[in-house]
């Protein structure tokens, strides 16, 4: 009876022991989800933003219009109430005070003096639009990196990364701003690759997705593309357009994509082509014009 007894306690402990194991397992394993996830999530923002500066070193919009906000001026402003004003009192002789009455009511006296403002949809097409780099909005995006920068860091550190690779990518985001300061838009655009080469290797660390590491390492080779395109290296430029070709080609192959992306796959897969024939004919504005396209239709993916 005794032994039972012993018997009986020691498998107790076991299980209680089990029981504890399985809970801190499964504790660590969901701080281990949450901190990739959450370093997933920084490392899309900071890809984003290298994005949108690539794009600006030609000033291009992804989006085909945009909203601008304008001033209309006080005397843009009363010339339209007077304009109001003739018209309401012209129109009915019977009206006379009413009308008047009606027309001051409408524009009001506590808005004189003050400019009001007037939204225009403009549009952002590569042929009508200019290519000057603008410099002071590009200073104020890649100061506002480093607020970001420092959090990721840290994340990447507990995820541990590389951190040979986790420095290169901060003393390349110096070097960034070292060349935006100086309005160099060469340097500018080899420094971004250079940062964005980090940003892939990041991505290939924590993120679980194949088809988003794929597309991160075909951006690359676009992004090396099209940095060389105002030194008018084309032979260079087709090198680079041929490994996101070859890099993208893997998606075809992959049974496991849905449906809905498989489609945009596709078309992604002819658009790199036709970016590939700008090539041959050697037109920087077509280059653009794929170029724009081609990464919409990328990031919607």
């Amino acid at each position: 009876m005794k032994k039972f007894k012993t018997m009986a306690y020691i498998v107790i402990i076991a299980i209680i022991i089990i029981f504890a194991i399985s809970i801190y397992v499964n504790a660590s394993k969901n701080n281990e989800d949450d901190q990739k996830s959450k370093t997933l999530s920084e490392l899309e923002y900071i890809e984003t933003k290298f994005v949108e500066l690539f794009n600006k070193m030609n000033n291009i919009e992804v989006r085909n219009y945009k909203i601008t906000v304008g001033e209309l001026s006080k005397e843009t402003t009363e010339s339209s109430s007077k304009s109001e004003e003739g018209g309401a009192s012209g129109g009915s002789s019977k009206g006379g005070e009413s009308g008047t009455s009606s027309s001051n009511k409408e524009t009001g006296t506590e808005d004189e003096g003050q400019d009001k403002e007037k939204y225009e949809l403009t549009s952002n097409g590569i042929l009508i639009s200019s290519r000057d780099v603008k410099w002071d909005e590009i200073k104020w995006e890649v100061e506002n990196l480093y607020s970001s920068i420092s959090t990721m860091t840290l994340d990447l550190y507990k995820m541990q990364i590389n951190q040979d690779d986790i420095l290169g990518f901060n003393k390349e985001i110096d070097n960034l701003t070292t060349k935006i300061a100086e309005n160099n838009k060469q340097q500018t655009l080899d420094e971004l690759v250079k940062g964005y080469e980090y940003i892939q290797k990041f991505f290939q660390s924590v993120s679980d997705s194949e088809i988003t590491k794929l597309l991160i390492e075909t951006k690359l080779n676009i992004f090396k593309a099209y940095s060389k395109l105002d030194q008018k290296n084309w032979q260079d430029i087709e090198n680079d357009v041929k490994n996101a070709i070859a890099i993208y080609s893997k998606l075809l192959t992959n049974t496991k994509i849905e449906q809905m992306k498989q489609y945009g796959i596709n078309k992604g897969y002819i658009m790199l082509n036709e970016l590939q024939n700008s090539v041959t004919i050697q037109d920087e504005q077509v280059f653009l014009i794929k170029y724009k396209n081609l990464l919409e239709e990328i990031n919607n993916i």
